[in-house]
């Protein structure tokens, strides 16, 4: 069970004829917001800085708010945030199974002292579409929204008083983070095409 609060972030994109969700969650350090209203200020904040990174096919449309040690929802925000992220040419849209992958740094360690990273995958980013050889490669500016979102959560979002950063589940603090280069995937439960 968690030892610091966290929010999970509901998104929907086109996939298979069909609506699939997919969602990320981020553990915070800094405290917990006081009630609803600090819920939803930094619901809102977290919503306003994400948007960026996907495209117009992609909707935030749930935000929820956990307590430390608990899975059971304290606060929740519906949404129906369109994407803003445009692209830049040469590049173009991936399938629903393609995702981004940002990668924090914490200073902890395992018991046989391997370093604690924190993953977050976001599906449907640009790629570069210049030819067959980079197609695979994470767009130049979607990349630079990706970095610029990540660096956010490093230097925290507020909640209207407190400044909440990422953190893992225990509460190591996120001290730095990669985007990667390329893309990769992270399959959906099977579905068959309508």
């Amino acid at each position: 069970m968690a030892t610091v609060p966290s929010i999970k972030v509901v998104k929907t994109i086109p996939f298979k004829g069909g609506l699939r969700e997919f969602s990320n969650r981020y553990h915070f350090n800094g405290g917990t917001p006081a009630d609803a209203t600090h819920w939803h200020t930094l619901m809102d904040n977290v919503v306003a800085a994400e948007k960026l990174i996907f495209d117009g096919n992609t909707t935030i449309v749930d935000v929820l708010g956990y307590a430390a040690g608990s899975e059971v929802p304290v606060a929740e925000k519906t949404y129906s945030t369109v994407g803003t992220n445009a692209g830049t040419a040469p590049s173009s849209m991936t399938p629903g199974e393609v995702a981004a992958l940002v990668r924090y740094s914490t200073a902890a360690r395992t018991s046989k002292n391997h370093p604690i990273y924190l993953f977050n995958y976001y599906h449907r980013p640009y790629v570069v579409s210049t030819d067959h050889t980079t197609f695979d490669k994470l767009g130049a500016s979607t990349k630079t929204l990706m970095d610029t979102y990540a660096g956010a959560w490093i230097s925290g979002f507020s909640d209207g008083t407190l400044t909440l950063v990422r953190a893992s589940p225990n509460g190591a603090a996120a001290t730095g983070h990669v985007t990667e280069e390329y893309v990769t995937h992270r399959d959906f439960p099977y579905t068959s095409s309508v």
